[in-house]
């Protein structure tokens, strides 16, 4: 039998790979302190609890700033820009306005005098994180507008292609607007496609200094500076009552003169002098003269605000500004008062009309940038509301990780996911409240939320196949397992990253892990069932060790409990998996008859997995089983029973939402089509290329392919697949990379 020019034998290590990380049960018993791992459809072991639906994620630009003072001339700027230039950046210091200025532009170009942008196609998001500290990353930014234009997330792995989704979406027909608010660095942006037939991008915020050194291309600048001394005392009159500015007009122009500047300062100052008219203005003023406070004049003010307010709500303040996220809805804020939702509403509404609180995107609530200092941290007796909101969090991620992928739990999770990874990377629970750390002798409760959120995240996150975050998600769940003193937890979370940097490739690195992992738990007797699995995972990874793995299967088998229809399933396919992998060994030296013993066994025990994640109703493992079973198919010469089983696996891994399983049988259906269907063989690997990963056996295959079916793409198909083979460069590999890297090095180099 031909090997690999049919099908492409070499399949099987990633195929592999992929079958084990997707198909050992996710919410198993918490036994002993140990989270078991894994991804399946149904979520198990959760508290059912009655909950509202979801907020809705609003698209459309929020209502202007009106009236706008002393900004005409850099509205109108900005929206001369927007017919000049595709993209357009304001830009200024933090509190400068530059949000408010593009809103404005952008109300102009969707609804003023002569619209340039459809009104029913506008998308704003606001790119505020949930660490103060830490702005969004790039990729993260992506995922952001991607779901806010409603294009699919999977281009958010790679920003090339995630500015291709971008610039189609604007060159839709009617969908021409896209402002993004709230930027820091000019590095979150700076992937978004600058040379668009339609669309228009504006793009708010500081920008950082690193705004002047790239090649803008097609984009304009627009700089916000700070107000004038007229348009300042215009501002606080328009914050001040009337009597009250009217009263010292020349304190007041001192005021504004000398001190003031940035509009979101000057609005602070306006609302203090109305909510303080027994305070003259001149008082103020000399006041500020005596102490220097040029640049901390809103900070004084603010503290003299706080310092007069009620205790509750002083409490409430100090817990927002001080909470591990930096946005919380209502119901969080409830959550953290513990007390009646009425209280709540009125203190933030107190909060808000002193501008020390903002009601930012998704009606979520946020402590200004400028009253934060003026709030003191609270007091260790806080950590009992710091406990409320997590368990809170917990108990919502557990109910619509339930339900997912039903639309409300995916609603949730896209306004959540932030929120909840930042709560895993910054929460630490406190023994009883107290404020001190947890002793290592005491292992946390087995509902702890800081488990359950990580679990949830590990549910959605692979849903997305959103790896980078998965990865996040493990390494704050091993920080918070490690200062927490829990060390079988600590164990899973190195486990994550091993099975992760496995499914990247990257080998040495699921070495260490998977050793680490080995050191928290040294007595194998202790170890979980998915350790000898991904022991044997590792064998193949990087070498044909199949006596080896296969011993490292029996004891998964043996490890795992009663009654796991679903794991037992996975062991099966997993080992017939190996038997594939052995039989193209053996066809590859010729020993055919062993080949088909082996094809015959993999067959058999396909089957009978296929049989309990039918049982199981678990579609994702099915989608795996039949993959593989296509290939026992196409072996015994079955060619329209393979077909037909990679296209309903591939049905069933989009039912399941697995993109990357559905381009593989993509790739094997074009290699089963190589010599009898040769257009469609092409177009099907064409379509699949520049969706697959940068690495990996199935990319490199699909090169190979697209090589022999285009010979004039060859030299490209052959830098492109040996890229894709690049993390089994210089250390020890199973037959099949080694025969797909000499066939690829065969291809013409090129000029």
């Amino acid at each position: 039998m031909e090997f690999i020019g049919w099908f492409g034998g070499a399949t099987i290590v990633e195929i592999f790979f992929n079958n084990f990380l997707d198909a050992v049960p996710q919410w198993g018993a918490l036994g002993g302190g140990m989270l078991l791992y894994g991804v399946v459809t149904g979520v198990r072991r959760l508290r059912r609890r009655e909950l509202p639906p979801p907020p809705r994620q609003a698209r459309g630009l929020p209502k202007p700033v009106d009236p706008l003072f002393g900004r005409d001339e850099k509205v109108a700027e900005v929206t001369a820009q927007a017919g000049k230039h595709r993209m357009v950046l304001v830009r200024g210091m933090a509190g400068a306005g530059t949000s408010a200025v593009a809103l404005a532009a952008g109300w102009d170009l969707v609804s003023g005098a002569e619209p340039r942008c459809d009104p029913e196609h506008q998308y704003y998001v606001d790119l505020r994180g949930q660490d103060r500290n830490r702005p969004e990353s790039a990729r993260s930014v992506a995922e952001r507008v991607l779901r806010a234009l409603g294009r699919p997330l999977r281009a958010a792995t790679n920003l090339e292609a995630a500015a291709q989704e971008v610039a189609a979406a604007l060159g839709d027909p009617g969908r021409l607007l896209l402002l993004l608010d709230n930027v820091s660095l000019w590095s979150q942006v700076s992937w978004l496609p600058r040379n668009m037939p339609k669309g228009t991008i504006i793009v708010a915020g500081a920008l950082d200094e690193d705004v002047r050194y790239p090649s803008l291309g097609d984009v304009a600048i627009v700089q916000i500076d700070l107000l004038d001394t007229a348009a300042v005392v215009e501002l606080l009159r328009s914050q001040a009552s009337a009597e009250r500015s009217d009263a010292d007009p020349e304190s007041l122009r001192e005021l504004a003169g000398q001190f003031l500047g940035m509009p979101q300062v000057v609005i602070g100052v306006g609302r203090w002098l109305d909510e303080n008219p027994k305070v003259p203005i001149a008082t103020l003023v000399a006041d500020l003269k005596r102490q220097g406070a040029h640049d901390l004049v809103l900070l004084r003010l603010f503290s003299m605000q706080v310092a007069r307010m009620d205790a509750a709500v002083r409490r409430l303040l100090a817990l927002l500004a001080h909470a591990p996220v930096a946005e919380l809805g209502i119901d969080e804020i409830v959550v953290l008062t513990g007390g009646p939702e009425r209280d709540a509403g009125q203190a933030m509404e107190e909060l808000c009309r002193h501008g020390l609180v903002e009601k930012v995107r998704e009606s979520r609530f946020r402590v200004t940038d400028a009253a934060r200092p003026a709030v003191r941290r609270p007091d260790g007796r806080d950590a009992q509301a710091w406990r409320r909101l997590a368990e809170h969090l917990a108990d919502r991620a557990g109910f619509f990780a339930e339900r997912l992928p039903d639309e409300d739990a995916r609603g949730w999770f896209a306004l959540e996911d932030r929120t909840l990874l930042q709560i895993l990377r910054k929460y630490r629970p406190d023994r009883h409240g107290s404020g001190f750390p947890r002793p290592r002798a005491l292992r946390p409760d087995p509902g702890d939320p800081l488990w359950r959120i990580a679990d949830a995240l590990e549910v959605w996150f692979t849903l997305e196949q959103r790896v980078e975050e998965r990865q996040e998600t493990a390494l704050a769940l091993a920080s918070a397992a490690k200062s927490l003193g829990d060390v079988a937890v600590r164990a899973d979370a190195e486990m994550r990253l091993c099975l992760i940097a496995l499914m990247r490739s990257d080998h040495g690195a699921a070495e260490k892990h998977f050793r680490e992992a080995g050191r928290l738990l040294p007595d194998p007797e202790s170890r979980p069932a998915w350790m000898h699995q991904a022991e044997g995972l590792m064998l193949l990874a990087r070498s044909d060790e199949y006596a080896m793995a296969e011993s490292s299967l029996v004891r998964y088998g043996q490890a795992l409990p009663g009654g796991d229809t679903v794991g037992q399933a996975a062991r099966k396919h997993n080992i017939a998996a190996l038997y594939l992998r052995g039989g193209q060994v053996f066809d590859f030296q010729g020993r055919e008859e062993e080949a088909r013993h082996l094809y015959e066994g993999a067959g058999d025990l396909l089957i009978r997995a296929l049989d309990g994640a039918a049982s199981a109703g678990d579609a994702h493992l099915e989608a795996h089983i039949r993959s593989n079973l296509a290939l026992v198919h196409w072996y015994r010469d079955q060619g329209d029973e393979a077909l037909e089983g990679w296209s309903k696996a591939a049905e069933l891994y989009e039912r399941s939402g697995d993109e990357l399983g559905r381009l593989r049988c993509q790739v094997h259906r074009a290699a089963a089509l190589r010599k009898t269907h040769r257009e469609e063989a092409v177009g099907l690997l064409r379509s699949a290329l520049p969706r697959l990963p940068v690495i990996g056996i199935i990319t490199a295959l699909a090169n190979l392919h697209l090589a022999w079916l285009d010979p004039a793409s060859a030299p490209a198909r052959r830098g492109a697949g040996l890229a894709a083979l690049a993390p089994w460069d210089g250390i020890s590999e199973p037959l099949q990379v080694t025969e797909i890297r000499r066939l690829l090095k065969e291809l013409p180099p090129g000029p």
